[in-house]
C-alpha cells in the first residue's frame, strides 16, 4: 500500500518544497481549488488555496497544513476522474500498454509482451471519424483485444491541427468523440464507465498545442454524449513547453484535463522498467498529473510504441476501467 495516514504526513507551510508539496496541489485541485500547477513549491497561491480551504470548512486559517487539514481534505468530496499520486521513494513497475499506427491483429499481443516482459494492458489507437491510416477498425480489432482482455486507449489524432483555433478544437472534438460512440456504442460505453472514459489528445512537438484549441476540444469532447462521460486529457512529448505552458492556461480558464499520457524514450529499451520520475517529468508544471509514460517508440521496425502506467497512482486498476475494453 502507498497510502499514507493524514498522521504520518509532514506538516507542511508556506516556502516548503517537494512531492509532499506536489500532492497538496493535487488535493487542493481535486477538491475545485485552483487550479494549481504542480511545481511542488508551497508559494503564495497555494498557500492562498489552503487558506481558502480551511475558512471554507470552518478550520483555523493559518495556511499549515498538518493532521486535521490532511485529514479534512481527504474527507472532501472530489472532482470526477480525480485520482491520488502519492509520493514514495519506492522501485515499481506500472502496468504495460502498448500503441500502434497499424490495425492490431492477435499476432502482435504475444509479440509485443515477449519485448515488453509483461502483457500489455491497454493498446492506444486512433479515433478521427475516417479511413485514414491509423484508425481503429472495429471489424478486424474488437475480437483479438477483447480476447486478450486488453482495453483501447481512445486517441483523438490531430497532429497538425491542435495549433489552430478554438472553432477548430469544438470542431474536431465533436467529430472524434463522436467516433468513438458510434464505433462501440453509445449504450454499450454508458454500461461499461465506472466514472467516466479517457480520450487523450495527441500532440505532437511539431505542433504544439494552443490554448483556444484545448479549450475547445475538451468542451465539446465532455458535451457529447449525455449518458457517457468523456474525461478530456492529452499526450504530449515531455519537452514540449509551449504546449504544457498553454494547456495549463487553458486549465486556469476552466477547462478540464484529467491527466497525462508523457512521450520520453530515454534509451528506447522495448523492455519494461521501474518507473522514472525524471523521464515522467513535463517541461513546465501543469494542474494535471503524469498517468502513464510513453517509454519506447518505433519498435520492430515501427510497429509498436510501449508504454507504462504510472504505479504510485492510488488504483492503478481503476485506471484502467477508464478504457475501453471492447464489445465482444
Amino acid at each position: 500500500m502507498l497510502r499514507v495516514e493524514p498522521q504520518n504526513r509532514p506538516l507542511l507551510k508556506q516556502g516548503m518544497k517537494g512531492d509532499w508539496v506536489v500532492f497538496l496541489q493535487d488535493q487542493l485541485n481535486g477538491c475545485g481549488y485552483g487550479p494549481i500547477n504542480l511545481d511542488g513549491d508551497f508559494g503564495s497561491q497555494t498557500l492562498a488555496e489552503v487558506n481558502r480551504f480551511q475558512k471554507n470548512i470552518g478550520l483555523k486559517v493559518d495556511g499549515i497544513v498538518g493532521r486535521i487539514t490532511w485529514t479534512n481534505l481527504d474527507k472532501q468530496k472530489k472532482i470526477i476522474g480525480w485520482i491520488p499520486e502519492w509520493p514514495s521513494s519506492l522501485t515499481l513497475k506500472g502496468i504495460a500498454g502498448a500503441d500502434s499506427l497499424q490495425r492490431v491483429q492477435a499476432f502482435m499481443i504475444p509479440e509485443a509482451q515477449k519485448l515488453m516482459g509483461a502483457l500489455p494492458r491497454f493498446w492506444g489507437r486512433y479515433f478521427q471519424g475516417n479511413l485514414n491510416p491509423g484508425e481503429y477498425f472495429r471489424a478486424t480489432e474488437n475480437q483479438p483485444l477483447r480476447n486478450a482482455g486488453i482495453r483501447v486507449l481512445p486517441i483523438s489524432r490531430q497532429t497538425n491541427r491542435v495549433d489552430e483555433t478554438q472553432q477548430v478544437g469544438e470542431q474536431l472534438g465533436s467529430l472524434h468523440a463522436r467516433d468513438v460512440l458510434n464505433t462501440f456504442g453509445e449504450s454499450y460505453l454508458a454500461s461499461i464507465q465506472v466514472d467516466g472514459l479517457y480520450f487523450f489528445l495527441d500532440v505532437e512537438p511539431i505542433d504544439p498545442l494552443s490554448t483556444g484549441f484545448y479549450i475547445g476540444w475538451s468542451t465539446a469532447v465532455i458535451k457529447s454524449s449525455t449518458r457517457v462521460r468523456f474525461l478530456p486529457a492529452v499526450y504530449l512529448n515531455a519537452a514540449d513547453s509551449i504546449t504544457t505552458r498553454n494547456l495549463s492556461a487553458a486549465m486556469k480558464a476552466g477547462a478540464q484535463c484529467h491527466g497525462l499520457w508523457v512521450a520520453n524514450y530515454g534509451n528506447n529499451q522495448a523492455l519494461i522498467s521501474p518507473w522514472n520520475k525524471d523521464k515522467a517529468r513535463v517541461a513546465t508544471p501543469v494542474p494535471c498529473k503524469v498517468l502513464m509514460r510513453q517509454y519506447a517508440g518505433d519498435i520492430k521496425n515501427g510497429l509498436y510504441d510501449f508504454n507504462q502506467m504510472n504505479p504510485f497512482l492510488d488504483n492503478q486498476e481503476l485506471v484502467l476501467k477508464r478504457l475501453i475494453l471492447p464489445p465482444a
